[in-house]
């Protein structure tokens, strides 16, 4: 088999990110026949069928959508050749590639980000959202400057700092009964209508733990993937919730109560660094988001007097 065409993979992407191939001619500035026609020197490259024709529409086959995944990492891959070459040119580190738990993509990282650019304004950033299993994985192939996310105990082989611990917190609606208690506890979230997180999240297993060691049932419930977005479910009355203290940096406390979570739940987690060392800026900003979670952590613990 020949090397793959990089123009083939160009026009595939464009096509699936698209939806079509015309739009996808649009985006690379060529015909719509030569992205069909890339794309079918591709398909016969690949001995694979990409996608089902229709009249002037097209639909990703199964084989498309796997292939779609590694493309994806191809790009990702020659992002960061330019950026090495970059850094390397000028002398400095002027891209921090940054994988992080979603939990923090909504106020700790930015605010993280801000801080730094004091320092290091004509750093330039990319933000990968994951979960702490691939983002292990990933740092672990030097694919991203740092991570942030859980380390398990026993995993001595990974370079990281510890972040500020923090403890699981219960958001409801300011109406709500049990928002006139100084704490709220296990035993009341029983046939409570409750906001529960994604499924392969530590944190609701650990809350379902609890559940499950009180004998608790909630009543019904609202599964939601990110934490960030259970403060729009709490706030709109479809229940009370679970979760982490950086799920509620946006909230409207005129809508949502915060109160403390009993027994306590310690929310862990890491900055991490690459197997084979931790650049300058990873390291400055590392100590940079320890300050930032320091610091809304206290911002938390000031609504519960609230």
């Amino acid at each position: 088999m020949r090397s793959l065409n990089h123009r083939q993979m160009l026009a595939f992407r464009a096509v699936m990110i698209s939806g079509s191939m015309t739009a996808a001619g649009r985006i690379l500035h060529v015909s719509q026949p030569a992205v069909t026609r890339l794309v079918r020197d591709l398909e016969a490259e690949l001995g694979l069928v990409l996608f089902v024709r229709k009249w002037s529409s097209v639909r990703p086959t199964a084989e498309a959508v796997a292939l779609f995944r590694e493309v994806e990492k191809y790009f990702e891959s020659m992002e960061r050749i330019r950026d090495n070459a970059r850094q390397m040119r000028e002398k400095q580190d002027g891209r921090l590639r940054i994988a992080a738990m979603s939990t923090l993509s909504s106020g700790a990282l930015p605010e993280a980000i801000r801080r730094f650019r004091t320092r290091q304004p004509e750093t330039d950033f990319f933000i990968h959202s994951d979960n702490s299993v691939h983002i292990l994985d990933a740092l672990q192939h030097d694919e991203f400057s740092v991570g942030l996310c859980r380390v398990p105990p026993e995993r001595a082989d990974i370079d990281h700092v510890e972040m500020p611990v923090s403890s699981a917190i219960c958001l409801l609606p300011r109406d709500h009964p049990l928002a006139r208690q100084d704490s709220v506890s296990v035993a009341d979230l029983a046939g409570q209508p409750f906001i529960s997180l994604g499924i392969s999240s530590l944190l609701r297993m650990q809350i379902e733990a609890s559940m499950e060691a009180a004998g608790v049932q909630p009543g019904r419930t609202v599964q939601t993937l990110y934490s960030n977005t259970v403060p729009s479910y709490v706030s709109a009355g479809l229940g009370i919730s679970v979760a982490d203290i950086f799920s509620v940096m946006a909230i409207d406390p005129d809508k949502i109560a915060v109160k403390p979570f009993v027994p306590a739940i310690e929310f862990r987690f890491s900055a991490i660094f690459p197997a084979h060392a931790r650049s300058p800026g990873a390291e400055i900003f590392s100590r940079v988001f320890f300050d930032v979670v320091r610091d809304q952590i206290a911002e938390v613990e000031q609504l519960f007097r609230t």
